[in-house]
């Protein structure tokens, strides 16, 4: 946790039941303390968020369209200070709970505010946390013996929602929500943030992989030669799983790749922009992009495309036949297999 810096943190109650309509506040008055053991659960909160492959993003409204950017604007021009954030976290609430009235099937929670840094990108945070029913062993003084006891604890590994607001221009908005069975529930909490044009991390990372295959492949920065379109692709997956919060700038792409050139940043140039200040990319996608996975009959495979691109792999359509060329993958099979 030596990259995670907490500033500010407290926590609201909301209440409300899924057959009613009414929505009920419990404001907290005061910050909560910064020790090890919130710092922990924030490190926890934001793993968890980090470990989500497919994420809402989009663009925070303007302030004039909506009162929670209005309200998160004018925290940020107070300079972040905390007794502004009690005041921004208040007024919030308030406008959630207003947005929650009347929704039928949504539930409330405690709702974390936590403003904090982690790897240099300084954010804001907030965290849906419920509780949930569990089972401990207890010391029985009576008897000393051991004894089974219920609690309640926060279910802090299955959050029901949350939004991370980054520093910076752009697509800063990331969030995560119900079900897509649910999103006629989860509606309220993107309206109540005022998420702009809405785009989950798998239809970016699609977008960004259509834009690459139009590009021309780079030089390897070892040799000077053009890479091979196998390893363009491996240096590709390479690169995202490292970028900071997952996160893929096009400036900081054409850079790695290209140097002085800037391919994918023309390309934006004379298309809608999509990309424009960057995308939380889609790990599960990208790998899909690349890498082949099929099972069947107790028979499973596992290769990049880069293995039909030489030859090592060839699937007849016809008669349903696949060749496999590799005399280490025979050996390992036959060593394996015995007389």
């Amino acid at each position: 946790m030596d990259n995670l810096i907490v500033h500010n943190l407290i926590v609201h109650e909301l209440k409300k039941q899924p057959e009613m309509a009414e929505a009920e506040l419990i404001l907290s008055k005061e910050p909560l303390p910064i020790t090890e053991d919130s710092i922990e659960l924030i490190a926890r909160l934001d793993q968890i968020f980090e470990r989500k492959n497919d994420l809402l993003q989009g663009f925070l409204s303007e302030p004039d369209e909506s009162l929670f950017p209005a309200y998160y604007q004018q925290w940020l021009m107070e300079g972040r200070d905390r007794s502004h954030f009690i005041t921004f976290s208040n007024d919030t609430m308030k406008v959630l709970r207003q947005s929650l009235q009347g929704v039928i099937g949504a539930k409330g929670g405690y709702l974390l505010y936590a403003d904090y840094t982690m790897e240099e990108q300084r954010m804001l945070g907030i965290y849906l946390i419920r509780e949930t029913p569990g089972m401990l062993f207890v010391n029985d003084e009576e008897s000393e013996a051991l004894k089974l006891t219920t609690t309640q604890y926060l279910d802090v590994d299955h959050m029901a929602m949350a939004v991370r607001l980054l520093s910076g221009r752009g697509r800063t908005v990331q969030m995560i929500r119900h079900a897509r069975t649910q999103s006629s529930i989860s509606q309220y909490f993107t309206d109540w943030v005022g998420l702009d044009r809405p785009e989950t991390s798998a239809e970016l990372t699609h977008t960004f992989l259509e834009m690459v295959e139009e590009l021309p492949v780079p030089k390897d920065k070892e040799t000077g030669y053009a890479m091979n379109e196998g390893e363009f692709e491996k240096a590709l997956v390479k690169y995202a799983a490292k970028q900071p919060q997952q996160t893929i700038r096009v400036k900081e792409f054409d850079e790695f790749f290209y140097g002085n050139e800037k391919p994918l940043q023309d390309m934006l140039a004379e298309s809608d922009g999509s990309l424009d200040e960057g995308f939380r990319v889609d790990k599960r996608s990208l790998r899909k992009q690349f890498y082949l996975r099929a099972g069947f009959g107790g028979l499973s495979i596992t290769c990049t495309k880069d293995h039909f691109r030489s030859g090592q792999i060839e699937v007849d359509e016809a008669t349903g036949k696949i060749t496999i060329i590799s005399d280490e993958l025979a050996s390992l099979l036959l060593d394996q297999k015995g007389e």
